[in-house]
């Protein structure tokens, strides 16, 4: 019997491709990246900004996600690579089907490489575009309060992770505050 017996013998896979499995495990895990707030910037934005929160939930996350994520063709308003100084091309972060046909109508009228919403440099120029032009459909652009788009703005910026200075984000001193 003992004879019968066959050592068992499996083949090594060759070292470098051990290697290769163990670097693209580490580039995967390495190139997922948070999309929206951290659960610790909306936390302190819930509590800091509470009426901007319920604001925010009510008329910007349906298309925005609840961190700010950006769903469909709306683009992320929190977290990496979001509210960037560079102007946004509405041909890589659009979806004609989805656009509001008005927005199609003004971007057509534009001279090509036009600015079509402006650079977000600071909280003033965020405010403005978002008062001026949300929420969507663009019927309701601009229907808010005023202290209703301020909290929202206050809101945002605290769930992006930035300092806002005691006594929230305003008018008074909202170009002060840079969106870095």
């Amino acid at each position: 019997m003992e004879g019968d017996l066959k050592p068992m013998f499996r083949p090594r896979a060759p070292r470098y491709f051990e290697a290769a499995v163990a670097l693209g495990i580490a580039l995967f895990g390495c190139s997922v990246t948070q999309l929206g707030a951290t659960d610790p910037d909306l936390a302190k934005a819930r509590s800091k900004v509470a009426a901007g929160g319920e604001a925010y939930n009510r008329e910007c996350a349906a298309c925005h996600g609840q961190r700010g994520e950006g769903l469909a063709s709306s683009p992320a308003v929190m977290g990496p690579s979001a509210l960037p100084l560079y102007t946004r091309d509405p041909k890589t972060s659009t979806n004609p089907a989805l656009q509001d046909p008005a927005e199609q109508q003004r971007d057509q009228n534009l001279p090509a490489g036009a600015d079509t919403r402006g650079a977000f440099e600071n909280a003033a120029d965020l405010y403005r575009y978002v008062s001026r032009e949300m929420p969507l459909p663009r019927s309701k652009a601009g229907s808010l309060k005023p202290e209703e788009y301020w909290a929202i703005v206050n809101y945002m910026l605290v769930a992006h992770g930035l300092s806002v200075p005691e006594g929230g984000v305003n008018e008074g001193n909202a170009a002060s505050v840079p969106l870095r």
